[in-house]
């Protein structure tokens, strides 16, 4: 399927820094591309950062229960106290007290899975909360940091919800995630195989049951879940496997098993 099939949101949506985001569905989804911008759902960006994009979201998706994090705003001191020394950059934001007093903008370590579970957990999987829809992943992009956000948040979307992955340009923080986790993942998207001759093996069964599509395009990838319901996962199966940006620890990447 060529890009011209493709209707980005609001056809191009510009965000804080000059980022360029192009959500990928096909023209008979344009409606449902419409109720999703005037539904009720829960919306996760990472990282705030200056919040330029943050607020650019919470402008175009009205209804959405907008969340982000940032660990800038954390007390200032020595990061082996888990503090923050360079400075707060989400202070910058005019609106930045007004996140933190709303609950929307959450000061600590997206990478700390713990400290993750704690916010999802807490305020955003509450009892009058609602779906979670759309995530995107715009942090430091460190590859282990953008199968993280894979690992933990593909299977809490709920169903045709998308997780965007931003920045997978050949750069070197970033490298791994497009030349290790991609083949992987999209191996397991075309899962098959001809038992007679060759036995298919999954490299992450934990994400392979609720994944509809996968679309990459200008550094951008966004992984469309299918309409199996989300899982909450144990934390465990929450991390990513040892696999996850080293093809070669999957067997069915491995020469004479595709």
């Amino acid at each position: 399927m060529t890009s011209s099939a493709y209707v980005p949101i609001a056809h191009v949506l510009s965000v804080g820094r000059g980022d360029i985001i192009m959500i990928p569905f096909i023209n008979r989804d344009s409606v449902r591309i419409r109720e999703m911008m005037w539904s009720h759902f829960n919306f996760w960006r990472l990282a705030f950062f200056r919040g330029s994009g943050y607020d650019t979201y919470r402008e175009f998706l009205p209804r959405g229960e907008c969340h982000s994090m940032e660990i800038a705003c954390l007390p200032e001191g020595p990061r082996n106290e888990g503090k923050w020394p360079w400075g707060n950059f989400a202070a910058k934001n005019p609106r930045y007290q007004q996140y933190l007093d709303e609950n929307r903008l959450h000061c600590g370590d997206a990478n700390n899975i713990t400290f993750l579970d704690t916010v999802w957990k807490n305020e955003m999987k509450r009892p009058d909360a609602p779906p979670l829809k759309i995530v995107i992943d715009d942090g430091a992009h460190l590859a282990e940091h953008m199968v993280q956000s894979v690992f933990y948040w593909f299977p809490r979307i709920e169903p045709r919800g998308v997780l965007v992955v931003e920045d997978i340009q050949p750069i070197h923080e970033a490298n791994p995630f497009r030349t290790q986790f991609l083949p992987q993942i999209m191996k397991d998207l075309h899962f098959c195989g001809d038992p007679k001759q060759q036995r298919d093996e999954l490299c992450f069964p934990s994400l392979f049951p609720l994944l509809a599509s996968i679309h990459c395009e200008m550094h951008i990838c966004i992984f469309e879940r299918n309409d199996h319901p989300a899982k909450e996962l144990s934390l465990d199966k929450s991390t990513p496997p040892k696999n996850a940006l080293d093809l070669k620890q999957c067997k069915s990447m491995l020469n004479g098993h595709w």
